[in-house]
């Protein structure tokens, strides 16, 4: 492993501590992370198990003595376990308390593969699982495809797959069957998955694993012990717990006994929950936990309860439409608005890079009358339009890299790459004679007069090909903190921009210079050219490199809190929404603390 494989398995560890170790576990709202959950092996939920297939049933499971540690059921498992339980039984809670153990190995061993976790819910069934899991490393972990690929290629990753119920169901089949797939190819590596028991049990297929267990109900004496030991402040939820038979039942579960407990710590003394039926006292239940949770600081009105319900609400639609689980603001893309929004989205980030091109073609024209003449500033203005119609109408603004107006493509992090300068700005340079050699003999007969496009040209085309094919993106990216991307790209913007443009105007002027001591032409003619070549390239440049990612970004803002979906300070009110435990902050992105915490949101009005 040489210097550069561990420095990205290095930062890819630290992205798995913070997001998921820092970010989820230790501000878990589970609670379950408290407790020692009871675990049972269900001996035929694998396939090639040897119990007969009717063995479905939960009185065919072989419980664990209570205390032990998820860590010891997968080596036992020799890495390949399948976690089961109901919604809210802690399945999430007890794969990252395997993720500890896992990065604490992968620490002091570079050997072991880096653990990571991967939401399924993002599953089409449209690609082998392989792609699919270099696709969500690139999405959520912002590790570049090519590594990705190379990751799983020779094991540096250990897959945690969380949650194949909630896969679309028409589409939970084939994800099992991929998962199976998978495993053929890669047989000597480890892999865990979650997912419901009552989903699973249904599918027409067994994962291809050693182990699977289920999670049990919390016992009433665990729930007992657990209440007693946070003090007086729960006395009311305890008497509460032994009168309500279904409230009991609800707190069996280490999710919604986390919901009553921070609840009743927000409730005034004399409030008493009533709960009906099953499905109706998980929703009654939500009721009074997000208006809890939204009013429970006496003075703070910062946001109104009814505001903060319905901004949550819009978003936890609109990751739930697009499978999402985790949000960054740098995930925000102009498809999150009406379709014929977009046009009109599209249409005005156009208008304002065709407009600022023309305007380097106006300056440019305007120089050159002063020393030229009209045909100066017509040639120049024409050429403006031109210029400004090119990214408008075909996408570029150089020759290779393509414009993603319907598209935010933020650019974070950037390297350089010598060979690529080198043979780029050779190409880009005999192109530029090339063109540039008759049009110096067209306009001036001869090279003993006039400007010396050849030169010109040469220069112009050779440092346009360097800045669009030197600089790559291809490091693993770790935000810290949200916007993170957003401000990266606009230093990215400015400083390629800058740079783009100065020395552009270094490079032509010096060739300007030097032509001028065996050509007779006077420099000054050249001078609103040589301006308008260097304010294009470092526009085009700024734009490709970062600044045309926050101009879309800013103005999606603008449209989104002008509908009124979202307030002005959104990574405040995020903020907010996470100080009360609706949201959980991880890193530089956002969750909710449950999926049925999304759920609830998702059907909200």
């Amino acid at each position: 492993m040489d210097a550069q494989d561990r420095h990205n398995r290095y930062v890819m560890l630290q992205r798995v501590k913070l997001l998921w170790l820092k970010g989820v576990l230790e501000e878990s709202l589970h609670g379950a992370e408290l407790l020692d959950l009871n675990m049972a092996i269900r001996p035929n939920a694998v396939a090639g198990a040897h119990a007969p297939g009717w063995q479905q049933g939960d009185e065919f499971d072989t419980p664990l003595p209570l205390g032990t540690k998820i860590r010891q059921v997968y080596d036992q498992a020799g890495g390949m376990l399948l976690i089961m339980g109901s919604p809210g039984a802690g399945k999430t809670t007890t794969l990252l308390q395997l993720v500890t153990s896992l990065v604490e190995r992968a620490d002091l061993d570079e050997r072991h593969p880096v653990p990571v976790v991967l939401s399924l819910a993002t599953w089409q069934g449209d690609k082998s699982l392989a792609a699919w899991m270099v696709d969500e490393l690139a999405n959520q972990y912002e590790v570049p495809r090519k590594l990705g690929q190379e990751w799983i290629g020779n094991g540096r990753l250990l897959p945690l797959l969380d949650g194949l119920d909630e896969v679309e169901q028409e589409l939970r089949l084939g994800c099992a069957q991929a998962i199976n797939q998978f495993r053929s190819q890669y047989f000597d590596e480890p892999l865990v998955v979650t997912s419901r028991s009552q989903d699973y049990k249904a599918l027409d297929v067994r994962l291809a694993l050693s182990r699977a267990i289920v999670l049990q109900p919390l016992s009433l004496e665990q729930i007992d012990v657990y209440l007693a030991s946070v003090g007086k402040r729960l006395a009311g939820l305890r008497a509460a717990l032994q009168t309500d038979v279904t409230l009991r039942e609800l707190a069996q579960s280490p999710l919604m006994l986390s919901i009553m407990t921070l609840a009743y710590y927000r409730m005034p003394a004399d409030i008493a929950i009533s709960l009906g039926g099953g499905d109706l006292s998980r929703k009654l239940l939500f009721d009074v936990y997000v208006e809890r949770m939204t009013r429970y600081r006496g003075g703070d009105k910062e946001y109104a309860p009814e505001d903060a319900v319905r901004w949550l609400a819009w978003l936890a639609q609109q990751m739930a439409a697009r499978n999402k689980t985790m949000f960054f603001l740098e995930g925000l893309q102009p498809n999150w608005l009406p379709r014929g929004r977009q046009r009109q989205y599209a249409g005005r980030i156009k208008l304002v890079v065709g407009g600022l091109v023309w305007l380097i073609g106006l300056l440019s024209g305007l120089m050159g009358l002063l020393v030229s003449g009209w045909l100066a500033l017509a040639v120049a203005v024409g050429l403006g339009v031109g210029l400004a119609l090119l990214p408008v109408l075909s996408g570029r603004f150089l020759l290779r890299r393509r414009v993603g107006w319907f598209q935010i493509e933020t650019t974070e992090t950037l390297d350089w790459s010598w060979p690529h300068a080198w043979f780029s700005s050779g190409a880009g340079a005999f192109v530029g004679a090339l063109i540039g050699l008759p049009l110096s003999l067209l306009g001036h007969r001869s090279w003993s007069d006039g400007l010396p496009w050849a030169l010109l040209l040469a220069g112009f085309l050779g440092l346009s090909q360097v800045l669009e094919n030197a600089l790559v993106r291809n490091d693993v990216k770790l935000r810290t903190s949200p916007g993170q991307g957003i401000e990266r790209s606009l230093r990215n913007g400015w400083l390629v921009g800058g740079v783009s443009a100065a020395v552009t105007a270094v490079t032509l002027l010096l060739i300007a210079f030097l032509s001028t001591l065996w050509l007779k032409y006077d420099l000054v003619q050249a001078l609103g050219w040589i301006v308008g070549a260097a304010l294009y390239l470092g526009l085009a440049g700024g734009m490709l490199y970062g600044g045309l990612a926050v101009l879309q970004h800013r103005r999606l803002l603008a449209i989104l809190q002008a509908d009124g979906v979202m307030p002005p300070d959104y990574v405040h009110f995020l903020d907010y929404a996470a100080e009360r435990n609706l949201l959980r902050k991880v890193g530089g992105g956002y969750m909710f603390v449950h999926a049925l915490l999304l759920e609830y949101f998702t059907m909200y009005g």
